[in-house]
């Protein structure tokens, strides 16, 4: 007796902000390859000509740089993965092209300066937890700052 298994499209869903939305897109992957080393691509269902993610693999596991992108063909997000997880840098971008989030990860946990810009925030994380400085700005000036201790608000100051 012979047993066949067949890979196959691996639907999945990209949330891509617009006007203000977040709007879920189809996307449909190609199949995962034996290959030790490939790019997978995921291409939007609505429109199979347009890429919508391009994730490096290596032995079977996303390593190495994620890209995802609008329907139009301009950057969404550029990250690093370490094997299965985030590990590196993560920058998301607005539908202007503007850097809109940007921070680390370390083994798939939120590490480092993380700058949420379009809400005006920079804090930073430590193993995932909110941990030091965090201040948030209105018009380019620190309206207030918090200081957290492993996910715990330690401090409030506020400014006028």
């Amino acid at each position: 007796m012979t047993c066949t298994v067949a890979a196959h499209a691996q639907p999945d869903t990209l949330w891509v902000p617009t006007s203000g939305v977040m709007v879920p897109h189809a996307v449909a992957y190609e199949p995962i390859s034996d290959a030790p080393q490939y790019k997978r691509i995921g291409r939007f269902v609505a429109d199979t000509s347009r890429i919508a993610v391009s994730m490096d693999y290596k032995r079977g596991h996303p390593s190495g740089v994620y890209r995802a992108y609008y329907p139009d063909g301009r950057p969404l997000i550029f990250a690093v993965y370490g094997w299965d997880s985030p590990h590196g840098d993560w920058t998301e971008y607005d539908e202007q092209g503007n850097v809109s989030l940007k921070g680390q990860y370390r083994r798939g946990l939120r590490d480092g300066t993380w700058a949420f810009r379009k809400d005006g925030i920079v804090g930073h994380y430590k193993e995932g937890m909110k941990h030091g400085k965090w201040k948030y700005y209105e018009k380019g000036r620190v309206t207030r700052s918090e200081k957290y201790r492993k996910d715990e608000l330690v401090r409030t100051r506020t400014f006028n």
